[in-house]
């Protein structure tokens, strides 16, 4: 499962910009909540090592808006963390 995430994410990546960034939080919304629990956080190594930083409410949960600020703080974040 891990794998094809982690193919899914890269070949977002190279398609490009902001649309891959929704792809990958898409993905990552297993349940289509339109949040992103640590548990789906989880898919992505890495991500949960950011939570703290991203969950900007503390809500215990990532929206859209705090995932997308990932890639506006760290540019190579989405990079670095699909590896």
């Amino acid at each position: 499962m891990l794998q094809k995430l982690t193919l899914a994410v890269l070949a977002m990546l190279v398609a490009g910009g902001a649309a891959a960034d929704k792809g990958i939080y898409q993905n990552l919304d297993a349940d289509q909540d339109g949040s992103i629990s640590p548990e789906e956080a989880a898919a992505m190594p890495g991500l949960n090592d950011k939570w703290t930083n991203l969950d900007a409410n503390a809500d215990g949960k990532l929206d859209e808006a705090e995932f997308a600020k990932m890639e506006v703080s760290e540019p190579k974040s989405l990079d670095e963390l699909s590896k």
